[in-house]
């Protein structure tokens, strides 16, 4: 059950990444002058892997009982993700504008919002 637990978020995880940024993949690009490149999905997938592990332990952990409870520790550790985004925003990673303001609320919206629906997703498998 564990596993199974862990690969449901990592699947929840990539969907609602390729869900959310499809939506606003395009503004954040244009935001950040990039050029998309192809990811390495291969980092890409273990990462995910290790987020949903830690997350589900954390459910584990914490003796989690309800839907709500997972969503909340799920989105308590996207806001931990949020913060630590914040500090690097603080020290310069954006350049203190609109600009990069409205990267930062887009690239941590989306782990607020994935973690806290895997969070409680992953109550069904507990």
């Amino acid at each position: 059950m564990m596993l199974l637990a862990i690969l449901t978020g990592v699947v929840i995880y990539m969907a609602s990444g390729m869900v959310y940024y499809s939506i606003l993949g395009n503004r954040w690009v244009e935001l950040l002058k990039i050029k998309p490149e192809q990811p390495n999905y291969g980092l890409l997938t273990l990462v995910t892997f290790l987020t949903s592990t830690v997350l589900y332990s954390l459910l584990r952990l914490f003796e989690v009982e309800t839907l709500l409870d997972g969503a909340f520790i799920g989105g308590a550790v996207g806001i931990i993700v949020a913060l630590a985004y914040a500090k690097d925003f603080i020290f310069g990673l954006g350049a203190n504008s609109l600009k990069a303001s409205a990267v930062f609320v887009i690239a941590v919206g989306y782990h607020v919002i994935a973690l806290t629906i895997i969070g409680a997703v992953m109550m069904l498998f507990l």
